[in-house]
């Protein structure tokens, strides 16, 4: 067969193939309408279904993908397609995509733990790419290697040019060893295969790892708390954020009032009871103004909440980075973090007195300690404004997040007492990816 018939051959077949994803040798196609059903498996599954923005997210980028525009699905289409950002918005100020990409793996990764769920179809959404893979359970390894080649080129119709030129060498070197072209060319085709088949194991591998090496690192960070006790103590500050204040409201104004959680404490508290979760712990709830010291003794401790929880102000006394109200800003009053060994230290704050609307930045102190004065470990999450509470939060339930501290954390950091300092940027009230700006390893 010719080469220009082969080709022609190759194009025939992934027309053939439109209803079938992906259309590569050696891998068991997956019909389109076998992957719509399980994506509505997983929307009406309790991870997903009171979670509008995680299920458009998923639907968005799994149609792409069935009707071929995979190489489309990038970072700013998603924005402007899912999240309706303008078409020129700032993709390094407003990161929603990539905190949102996060959020949908956690889901889906809760979804197929499920015992009931893990031979399904898999949908996932490998790190380093917003574009789908499909996959079986209980696929043999030389087919899910061709489903590998297939996420990796990307696009389908590539998968189908790929396959086109290897028939076409492999017939070429049939073809010279008939007219006595037998063994050079064979090797140096062999080679080129090897090399490329080396190369898409190689980044698989490293991709495999470098997840499995963050899931670690942040698991390590749990382990002080989790590894032994069957139960935790979440202690959590109390403000009222739930009744609606109008828009030149202040932070000052919105912590007068207790004994109610806000939005980004439930948020907190949301994330911290799924890290317990997936480690099967039970946890109680106490609000702060109703705790005692002998509550806070019987198990670990994970404390929400900065200065709207008097336990938080307690347990950092001895430590190097705290929090303090000062004088000054508009009316009268600051909430900063501070470093005990840079006292001149006062960029990072939050006025109190500032329009709630106006704050553009906040900043997040994360604590894990073995405590004498509880005799528990603890972990405290806590902002100096709202939004660093839910940052404190997302990243310490976040292996890519948390990989930020570990990548650059001292050996042994995993058994010591640590602090953290992050810094994120609020972009129309959600907080972007937290950022490590200072840390204490003891």
């Amino acid at each position: 067969m010719s080469t220009d018939n082969a080709r022609r051959l190759a194009a025939a077949e992934r027309s053939s193939l439109t209803e079938l994803v992906p259309p590569v040798r050696d891998a068991e196609v997956i019909h389109k309408e076998e992957i719509r059903l399980q994506v509505q498996r997983i929307l009406a599954s309790p991870p997903f279904k009171n979670s509008r923005r995680n299920s458009q997210f998923l639907s968005f980028v799994v149609e792409k993908a069935l009707s071929g525009q995979t190489s489309d699905i990038k970072e700013r289409l998603i924005g402007v397609e899912v999240f309706g950002r303008p078409l020129d918005y700032d993709l390094s100020a407003d990161p929603i995509v990539r905190v949102a990409a996060a959020e949908l793996r956690k889901r889906i990764a809760q979804y197929y733990a499920e015992q009931d769920h893990s031979t399904e179809l898999r949908v996932e959404l490998p790190l380093g790419t917003y574009a789908p893979l499909f996959n079986r359970a209980n696929l043999p390894s030389k087919e899910k290697r061709g489903l590998a080649v297939a996420r990796l080129e990307g696009d389908a119709s590539a998968v189908g040019d790929t396959i086109a030129q290897v028939a076409d060498s492999d017939r070429s070197v049939h073809a010279g060893a008939a007219s006595g072209w037998t063994g050079r060319r064979r090797t140096v085709i062999i080679a080129s295969c090897a090399t490329a088949l080396f190369a898409i194991a190689a980044l698989f591998a490293a991709q495999y790892f470098k997840g499995h090496s963050a899931q670690r690192s942040l698991d390590a960070f749990w382990a002080p708390l989790t590894d032994e006790a069957r139960s935790i103590t979440i202690c959590v500050g109390d403000v009222n954020y739930i009744f609606q204040a109008p828009p030149y409201s202040s932070l000052q104004t919105r912590l007068s009032t207790a004994d109610f959680l806000n939005s980004n404490a439930g948020a907190a508290l949301l994330r911290v009871g799924e890290v317990l979760g997936s480690k099967g712990k039970l946890s109680t709830l106490r609000l702060a103004d109703h705790t005692e010291l002998s509550d806070l003794r019987q198990q670990p401790v994970i404390l929400i909440g900065g200065m709207n929880n008097q336990w938080t102000q307690k347990i950092l006394t001895p430590l190097r980075f705290q929090i303090e109200s000062r004088p000054g800003g508009i009316n009268g009053n600051y909430l900063l973090l501070i470093d005990k060994q840079n006292a001149a230290l006062t960029t990072w704050r939050v006025d109190l007195y500032a329009p709630i609307n106006s704050i553009t930045r906040d900043y997040s102190l994360v604590t894990r300690i073995k405590d004498s004065l509880t005799g528990q470990p603890v972990v405290i999450l806590c902002g100096i404004g709202p939004y660093g509470t839910a940052a404190a939060s997302e990243f310490v339930s976040n292996p890519d997040f948390f990989s930020e501290f570990s990548k650059q954390a001292p050996k042994g950091w995993e058994s010591r007492d640590i602090q953290i300092i992050l810094e994120t940027t609020v972009v129309d009230g959600r907080v972007s990816v937290p950022r490590v700006i200072a840390k204490q390893v003891y």
